[in-house]
């Protein structure tokens, strides 16, 4: 009987241990409507901070968020304001974000356009999301072109329902609105659960040698 109390207790303890680490389901839209007009490398918005990378000194571009567009415009229509970015002093120069807090997060969805408008092309815009056990996941989302003026919805593939620690939006221009995220969580140190399992089953054997 006591063999079979500690494993129904080790059992507990176990599952305890994987609810902890497992993502709560907080959410947001980064809609970008409260500071129309913005431009510079950094900016946060509900915990979600954005950067601007740029790896050699004086080829800063800067991140903008433009106002409601409803007529014709060099840029996209849209009632309510968005960001744009183009790595114009530096094509290598690019846009990454992740929570202010270092938790983990997931993507849902995203708006996306060719911040020049009416689009003349295409633009593959490149999604490098980064989990916490150092692999990483990819989206590509292409903007239709043909004479664009609007923006399009995109739903991110469950690769990145949790889990990311940062992402990298690589494209040489994009304009975004409504990015939804959730499944905010801690990241576990590597290998927790691992070692928390281990200790767990040693003292299960140990309890058990000395029956």
């Amino acid at each position: 009987m006591k063999i079979h109390r500690l494993v129904s207790c080790l059992a507990v303890a176990l599952f305890l241990v994987l609810v902890a680490i497992t993502p709560t389901h907080g959410q947001g839209t980064i809609t970008f409507d409260a500071h129309p007009y913005f431009s510079s490398t950094n900016y946060n918005e509900l915990g979600l901070n954005f950067h601007v990378v740029i790896p050699t000194a004086r080829t800063i571009d800067d991140m903008g968020i433009a106002p409601a567009i409803f007529g014709a415009s060099n840029i996209p229509y849209n009632n309510t304001p968005y960001m744009g970015f183009a790595a114009l002093s530096n094509s290598k120069n690019y846009v990454f974000f992740n929570l202010s807090n270092g938790y983990s997060f997931g993507l849902t969805s995203v708006q996306l356009a060719d911040p020049n408008s009416p689009s003349a092309s295409q633009i593959p815009i490149l999604f490098v999301g980064f989990l916490g056990n150092g692999s990483s996941v990819t989206n590509i989302f292409t903007t239709p072109g043909g004479g664009a003026t609007t923006f399009q919805n995109y739903l991110f593939s469950s690769a990145f329902a949790s889990g990311l620690t940062s992402v990298d939006i690589l494209a040489p221009r994009w304009a975004m609105d409504n990015l939804v995220f959730g499944n905010v969580a801690p990241v576990p140190e590597p290998g927790t659960v691992g070692l928390i399992a281990a200790g767990l089953l040693a003292l299960a054997a140990r309890k058990f040698r000395r029956r």
